[in-house]
């Protein structure tokens, strides 16, 4: 996320947050409404390509994902709220 992207410091933290809100989503959910999936809390905040990617996956792709997601989380590598040591990069 760069300012190319409309994004500040300050909302890279919240897109990952919703992003989180994503993967839970997905979790909970097999079939939806695209507009319950872009209701999520600053959803908007997802740099628009990774939006448009996440809104274009079919039933297939999104249960990978959910399985990388879940494979991230068991292994305590977590999308949401840590720079991850990177704040020297801001």
């Amino acid at each position: 996320m760069t300012s190319s992207d409309g994004m500040n410091p300050q909302n890279w933290d919240e897109a990952r947050i919703a992003l989180r809100r994503v993967a839970q989503f997905f979790n909970e959910n097999d079939a939806f409404a695209l507009a319950d999936l872009q209701a999520l809390e600053n959803y908007q905040l997802i740099p628009e390509q990774v939006r448009e990617t996440l809104e274009d996956l079919t039933y297939e792709e999104r249960e990978t994902l959910k399985k990388f997601f879940i494979t991230l989380e068991s292994n305590h590598f977590f999308l949401e709220n840590s720079r991850g040591g990177m704040e020297g990069m801001y």
